[in-house]
């Protein structure tokens, strides 16, 4: 379980959240969303202890967030931000084998246990011809795609992805979703992703949080958050009570379980 009670961060001593609660457990989907600005990136940068916080407390597990060393977070902890620089000189297979690296070692070498991790993250990814192409000749879909698949290969129990659905076409949009909701059901993870599109929350979010202007707005299940009333207030789209904005459709399906 990944978990924060009265978190607050500030950049460039200006706060950008303030008193955030938020829990995500194993076996749970949990989707973040609010207006550009609202602090998601932060959020995320800030659970996964890339920013400093100013106020509350991060515990993974149990554990204070800040007590873990860099390889024991490692082995819990993955996470994919909207800034991953480009490793131009790897192939695809070489760019998703980095996720195993903190297991390796210094002068660790690969076993039969990384080979699996990675081999089941690419064809989890849809990757299966690109093994050997170089990252630097993808497109911003594909590249997207190795990122998740190196995330994946990771094997943390808790996974923390920014926008992961940015560049990608539809197909792999919700291929993504389904390869998340297996990690959350078959494996036991626990992962918190931003989105901005809606209707894979609807569809796919066990739990939707809403931020706006760095704080909690709502969340809960989908069906209670995603309502005209959110998109008028948090996203101010007016919304009729039928969820029509000028006679289209803007509330998202939901999957029942």
């Amino acid at each position: 379980m990944l978990e924060a009670e009265g978190l607050g961060a500030a950049y460039r001593k200006k706060s950008v959240l303030a008193g955030i609660n938020i829990a995500v457990h194993g076996g749970e989907l949990a989707v973040l969303i609010g207006p550009n600005g609202s602090g998601k990136t932060t959020l995320l940068k800030t659970l996964g202890g890339l920013l400093p916080r100013n106020s509350g407390e991060i515990r993974l597990d149990g554990r204070k967030l800040h007590e873990y060393t860099r390889r024991e977070r490692a082995s819990r902890l993955a996470y994919l931000f909207q800034d991953a620089g480009t490793p131009w000189s790897f192939t695809v297979k070489e760019c998703i084998a980095q996720g195993r690296f903190f297991r390796q070692g210094w002068f660790g070498g690969e076993n039969a246990g990384d080979r699996q991790a990675v081999e089941g993250a690419i064809e989890a990814a849809g990757l299966g011809g690109f093994q050997e192409r170089p990252v630097h000749e993808l497109s911003g879909g594909e590249y997207q795609r190795v990122l998740i698949a190196r995330a994946v290969a990771q094997e943390a129990s808790c996974l923390l992805l920014d926008e992961p659905a940015a560049n990608l076409d539809l197909k792999y949009q919700y291929r993504m979703m389904e390869l998340l909701k297996t990690l959350v059901k078959e494996k036991g993870r626990a992962v918190l992703v931003s989105l901005h599109e809606l209707g894979l929350a609807g569809l796919y979010a066990d739990t939707i949080i809403v931020l706006d202007k760095g704080r909690i707005a709502a969340q809960g299940k989908p069906g209670h958050i995603l309502t005209g009333e959110l998109l008028n207030r948090v996203f101010e789209l007016p919304v009729s009570g039928n969820g029509l904005y000028k006679g289209v459709p803007c509330l998202p399906p939901y999957r029942e379980e």
